[in-house]
């Protein structure tokens, strides 16, 4: 699991929740869009998040918001 910031990098995942996920390690980066991106038995499967709050050094769990209609496909 992580979440491609596009220019402002990769960040591994450790958790994924329907509104927030959570960082391996500390990052930073501005409200971006972003892809939350999942790997199961070597398919992937990607959704298109919004980080309105963008992401914090101090803070490891990040909001998210789903940029695509429906339910996430993880």
């Amino acid at each position: 699991m992580w979440l491609d910031c596009g220019e402002h990098g990769i960040i591994p995942l450790k958790r994924i929740t329907p509104n927030s996920v959570v960082l391996s390690q500390s990052f930073s980066a501005p409200p971006c869009f972003a892809k939350l991106v999942v790997s199961v038995d070597g398919k992937i499967m990607s959704q298109r998040v919004s980080l309105p709050s963008g992401i914090s050094e101090s803070r490891l769990a990040v909001m998210v918001r789903s940029i695509d209609e429906g339910v996430a496909p993880f």
